[in-house]
This record gives C-alpha cells, structure tokens and sequence, in this order.
C-alpha cells in the first residue's frame, strides 16, 4: 500500500510540474518536431552506407540484395540503377555529406555519433549537478541543426527555470514569519537554487523522451522486422530489449527516489551550516568557535557527498545491469548475423545497417528504461519544492479588499495566541489606539510585547479575539494593504547591501530626497550619513556591516518614518541610542504624530512616560493600563514597580 502512495504522489508531483511547463508547449512543440527530424535523418543514414558497401566494394547489381530495402530508402537506392562505380560514389557522398551538415557525424558505434551538448563544471554531489539542470540543453545530433535545437532548448529551460524558481520565492516572501523561527534560511536556499531546475528534466523527460525514444525504437523495430526476418534471433531481440530494460529500471526506481531525498536533505543541511556560520561570524570569531564551526560545515558536506554516493551507486547499478543486458542481446544477435552473411542470408552492408539500429535502439530503449528510475531524483526535489508552496500564506487568511487610509486606530478585543507547539503567548488582551496618540506596551522580557505588536501588522494571526482597523476586522482587508498601513520597526535593524538612500526608501519607493533626508534628520542619522563620502549614496554593505549598530538603528526608524503609513510600530527603538538622541527622537515622533498612530514597545522610562496610553503586559496578559501619572499612583502596581526597579525609590 505505501508503495502505491508514493506513485500516486510522484504522479500528482508530475501533474503539478506540467502546469509550469504548460505555458511553454509550443516552445517544446518545436523541440520534439526538430528532435524527429534529426532522428529520422539518423534512421537513413545506415542505407546509404549499406548501398556503399554491397553495390560499390562488393560489387553486388542493384535489386538483387538477399534483404529488401525499406520503403523510405528503396527510392534512394533505385535511383542509383545504372549508374557507374564512380558516380555511385559520388551521389552517395554527396548526399552523405548533405546529412553531415544537417545532422553531423553518424559511424558505426555510439561513440563517433554526433551530438550537441553542453554542461558547466559540476562536481559529485546533488547541489552543482542540480544546478547545472537550470542550463541544460542537447540535441541528439550535431551540425547546423543540432546546434539550432541545442540553442532554442536553452532559451526554453532558462524561460521555465526562471518562471519556476520565482514563483517560488514568491512564496517564501508570503510565509509567516513565525515559519522560519523553525525552519533554516539555509534550506530555502537550497530549495531555491538547486531544487527547482529539476523541473527542467521533468519538462523534457515527459515531454520529449518517450516521444523520441518511442518514435525511435518503433521504426527501428518495423525497419528490422520488414527487412531481416529471415533471422528472427534478430527480430526477437529488437522486440526484446526494451521491456529488459524497463522491468530493471522499475525495480530500483523505489531505491534512487529514497536515496536522492536523503542526498537532497543532506546538502541542504550544508547550505544551512554555511548560512549560520557566515551570518554570525561575528558570534563565531569572538566565542573562539571558529574550529567547531569548520568542523561541523566539515562533517555536514562529507555526509552530503556521502548521501549522493549512495545515490549514485543505485545509478551505476542499473547501468551495468542495462549494459549487460544490452551486450549479451547483441553477441548473440551478431553471432547469428555473421553466420546469415556467411550463408548468404544477408550482406556485409546488412551487417553496418543492423549494427547502426541496433544502437539506435539500444540507446533509446535504455533512455526510455531509465526514465522513471532517474525521475525519482527530480522528483525529490519537486516534492521539497511543493512543500513550500503548498505552506498556508498570510494572505490565505485575508480578503481581498483594499484597506483606505486609517483614519480612528485600532482596537485587539480579547486576542490570545498560541504557537504551533502550544506555547501560550497571550490571554485574552485588549487595547485601544487613536491616531493621533502615542501609546506604550511595557512589560518584562518574555511578557509577549512583540508577539501582540506583530497582530496589528497581521504578521501572525490571533488564535481568538479580534484586530479591528477603524473597527473593521483587519481579515476583511488584503495583506498588501494592511502591511503599505501600517510601519514596523524592528528591535533588530535589518538593511540590504544597498545605498543608505535605498534602504530608507524600501517601505516607500516614491519617496523624495526630502522627504528622506526629513525622516533622516527626525531618527537622528542626518549627521552621521552626511560625514560618509558618498553621503545617501553610501552602500550600508551585507546586512549593514559597515556601520556600527546604533547606526543601523537609526536608518531602520527613519525607513518607518518616511512610510506613508498611518500606524507606526517601534519595537524598542531606542535600544541603541544614546540619551540626548533618544531625546531628541522622542520629542521628534511627539511633535509630528497628528496623523499617526505611534506604538513603542520600551523598557527605558525616558521612552514610555509621555505617552497618552501604557499597557503593561505580564506572562501574556495585560495587567494594567493607562497613563503614567495614573499607573503610578497605584501603589503596588506591576508598572510602578517596573519603574522603580530603574530608578529606585525616588520615581
């Protein structure tokens, strides 16, 4: 039972794929067309060299071969009649030569058969070999058309990798951000860059292969059958190679879907390691951690080269198993081939044409039979995908409206909310903002001051109780809006390598240069931004590394000033300044907070007092509220003994 679980998921992965793929049918249209021809030009080249071989070498009358020529070469050779040694030579070159161009070169083995590839360096592990997915292209000839298919196919995969690896980074920007307190940055990572181009050979494995192969393998078969029963070792064998070939490749399909999900697994693991490492270099360095960062990066990438080794023996497995297969059917063929020629049954120019088919069918019934044994690999990595996208979004839980401009502020009646663990973070809290006012949400570390602030921006969704924006439940209004509404800025300061004009300007791409040196001068970056050479036009490096952390503070309040937004969130805003900044933002936010709702989540006292409204929070309910002369006045109070754990008796 489980086992038919799984192949009616890989169906329903492949189903899914082919939705991404379907844009692009007439791309692949061409492909397959362009792919026939070339395939057919290799189906006539073999008969030219037969009539080379027994009418020219030999000597042999035209019509008078022990085997009949196809219908589709039976002209070829007929116009041939009566013609001299030398200009059968010469017709025979010149049309050879004219499939040369077309399609390249065509010998008597695999090997000298022309074809046109190209792949960038990869090593042997699932991360660069997937990533070489995202340029594949080939053609199963070479000359002028293999490489104008070889060329269109690579436009096409980088069009369906583009449209594919997009939508899902899409979606990772739509998740919750509770979903990567739990899941690594790193694995999205990996997801993105190695696990999408997949799509690439599942696009051309469905669509093109088994039509090629099929193609292939039936004319070879037909061809073989109308033209060398008179040995039916030879007719048994063509019939036979490709059921071989598939029945194998069936068997240890279960085996390479297992093993390419742990190899995938296991480099994504990597990927995380190298993404924490390199995020907290800092943390890393200065613990002395270096060497059990090394270690542990060390013992991650040996288990990932591990993990696709154990994939890869599965690969080499079924082609040894294949090629044995494979060799013995044509010894013993052969043997039986040789032996017609020797009695007179066939001719030596039958000998080059069974041999150049028999390799065209080989090669196709071995590419047909591992089709579904190397789809479990890209199927792997359509199911890690999939998870992603198939993840519930915040905008799932929203309507579609557009919210106006807030006018009133907003109001949480009774909200609570619980993590995916159970852990409790609010009970039943309520609170009221005006635009207008400035209000407080004060409480110890862990009391749920962010957890409730990251409400209003529907960043989380309450498990009961309601967000009201001008008392409308916020779930009426898209996503979109309610976040272009409402400004967060977070304790931690999070910039992008970008210019300092830039990063303030990410919440409002229409801001002015005054309106940002405005909101610059407010947070109280103005002076430090205009001592740097390139001023707004200094790039701020990754995640800001070139300025110190008060710095950094300061451009992300200024990125929330200048929104257009009528709430603005500061959690914990000044964290990282220094007293007469502080100050000075303060009485900056009191001064211009007409049409605004300001929401500070504060320890320091300085901050919190001149707010209209405090809410103290404890173990996730709100114990108190109200301004601070009224709060304290209640002797005893949790906020009053807030304050005087900071300022002692005198408060």
């Amino acid at each position: 039972m489980s086992t038919n679980i799984r192949t009616r998921e890989t169906f329903s992965l492949i189903r899914r794929a082919t939705v991404f793929v379907w844009p692009l049918r007439n791309q692949l249209a061409v492909k397959l067309m362009l792919g026939l021809i070339g395939i057919t030009a290799f189906l006539i080249m073999p008969w030219p060299l037969k009539a080379l071989i027994d009418h020219v070498i030999v000597g042999m009358p035209i019509g008078t071969s022990p085997t009949r020529y196809p219908p589709f070469a039976a002209p070829l050779v007929d116009a041939l009649q009566g013609l001299s040694p030398f200009e059968m030579v010469f017709w025979i070159v010149a049309f050879s030569v004219v499939l040369v161009f077309l399609i390249g070169a065509f010998g008597s083995s695999g090997v000298s058969r022309d074809a046109t590839d190209a792949e960038t360096a990869e090593g042997y592990d699932t991360a660069t070999r997937s990533e070489n997915m995202a340029n594949v292209s080939n053609s199963i000839v070479g000359g002028l058309l293999g490489y104008f298919e070889y060329r269109y196919q690579l436009r096409t995969t980088h069009r369906l990798n583009h449209r594919f690896r997009s939508a899902l980074f899409k979606r990772l920007l739509a998740l919750p951000m509770t979903h990567f307190s739990d899941a690594s940055v790193g694995d999205a990572v990996y997801r993105v860059v190695y696990d999408t181009p997949s799509i690439s050979r599942i696009c051309y494995e469905l669509w093109i292969v088994p039509i090629l192969s099929l193609y292939t393998i039936t004319v070879a078969i037909w061809v073989i059958t109308y033209s060398y029963s008179v040995v039916p070792s030879v007719v048994w064998a063509a019939w036979a190679v490709t059921p071989a070939f598939l029945v194998f490749a069936l068997l240890l399909a279960g085996f390479a879907r297992k093993r390419s999900t742990a190899s995938r697994e296991a480099g994504a693991a990597t990927t995380a390691t190298i993404e924490e490492g390199m995020s907290n270099i800092v943390a890393v360095q200065s613990l002395g951690a270096s060497k059990h960062t090394q270690q542990r990066f060390e013992d991650d990438s040996a288990e990932s080269f591990k993990r696709f080794r154990a994939y890869y023996a599965v690969v080499i497995a079924l082609i040894l198993i294949q090629s044995v297969v494979g060799i013995t059917l044509i010894l013993i063929v052969f043997l039986d081939v040789a032996e017609a020629i020797i009695k007179g049954q066939m001719t030596a120019g039958d000998y080059a044409v069974l041999f150049a088919y028999f390799i065209l069918a080989y090669t196709n019934a071995q590419a047909l039979g591992q089709l579904w044994f190397y789809l479990q690999d890209n199927i792997a990595a359509m199911q890690r995908v999939f998870q992603i996208i198939d993840l519930p979004v915040d905008a799932q839980e929203h309507g579609d409206r557009e919210l106006p401009p807030i006018t009133q502020g907003v109001t949480l009646e009774d909200v609570s909310f619980s993590y995916a663990d159970g852990t409790r973070a609010l009970t039943d809290v309520s609170i009221e903002g005006k635009v207008g006012e400035m209000i407080a949400i004060v409480g110890a570390t862990g009391a749920g001051k962010t957890t409730l602030s990251y409400l209003i921006p529907a960043f989380i969704a309450p498990t009961s109780g309601r967000v009201l924006l001008d008392g409308q439940n916020i779930q009426r209004f898209s996503i979109d809006s309610v976040r272009r509404s409402v400004a967060f800025v977070f304790q931690e300061p999070m910039l992008f390598d970008d210019t300092i004009e830039n990063n303030i300007r990410l919440g409002h791409p229409d801001a002015s240069i005054e309106d940002i040196t405005a909101a610059a001068r407010v947070a109280g970056a103005l002076e430090f931004i205009e001592r740097l050479p390139d001023g707004f036009q200094t790039r701020t490096g990754q995640a800001g590394g070139t300025l110190s952390v008060g710095q950094k503070q300061r451009l992300a309040i200024a990125r929330g000033l200048v929104s257009p937004a009528n709430v603005l969130i500061l959690d914990e805003p000044t964290a990282s300044l220094d007293p007469e900044t502080e100050n000075a933002l303060i009485s900056a936010l009191n001064a211009g907070r007409e049409s605004r709702l300001l929401i500070v989540i504060a320890h320091r006292l300085s901050t919190i007092r001149t707010s209209d409204r405090i809410y103290f929070l404890d173990d996730g309910e709100n114990v108190e509220s109200g301004s601070h002369d009224e709060l304290m006045q209640k002797p005893g109070g949790a906020y009053r003994r807030f304050v005087e754990l900071q300022l002692g008796d005198a408060a």
